[in-house]
């Protein structure tokens, strides 16, 4: 299986403190993934990734979205619809990585993710970036 670790750098940044922290995590979990396939998958380990991909799905997107309400970005609405999508599609790749197990799920796992994670922090977040950047005091 090709490698495909991810390299943090400052264009995967959105300026927004507590989303690029999010992010960073993400990024952590999705070469975590990486290091499994190429070095074999530990079953704890890897049940451990899943939970934690689980929660900052819903941790993430819910702290995210109520930022956006918060200061009122007109565009929250698309931006939790993108969110309901991807949740959906993580739930039926790890429900596929549970039921059959093995690089070729957990590969294709990592690979939506590492599509997903860039597409959206490129594409979408940082639509919303400068919005929030700029209604955001020093303190919160």
């Amino acid at each position: 299986m090709k490698a495909m670790t991810i390299e943090w750098d400052s264009n995967l940044e959105t300026g927004v403190a507590e989303v690029d922290g999010d992010h960073r995590n993400l990024v952590r979990l999705i070469n975590d993934l990486d290091t499994m396939l190429s070095q074999g998958v530990d079953p704890a380990r890897f049940g451990e990734v899943i939970d934690t991909l689980i929660d900052y799905a819903e941790n993430h997107f819910r702290r995210e979205e109520e930022m956006l309400e918060r200061l009122g970005y007109p565009g929250v609405a698309d931006h939790a619809e993108s969110h309901v999508g991807f949740a959906l599609r993580l739930g039926t790749m790890v429900a596929g990585c549970i039921i059959a197990p093995g690089p070729d799920s957990i590969a294709s796992l990592r690979d939506h993710l590492h599509s997903w994670l860039i597409d959206h922090i490129l594409l979408e977040d940082m639509r919303y970036a400068p919005f929030v950047r700029e209604r955001q005091s020093p303190t919160s």
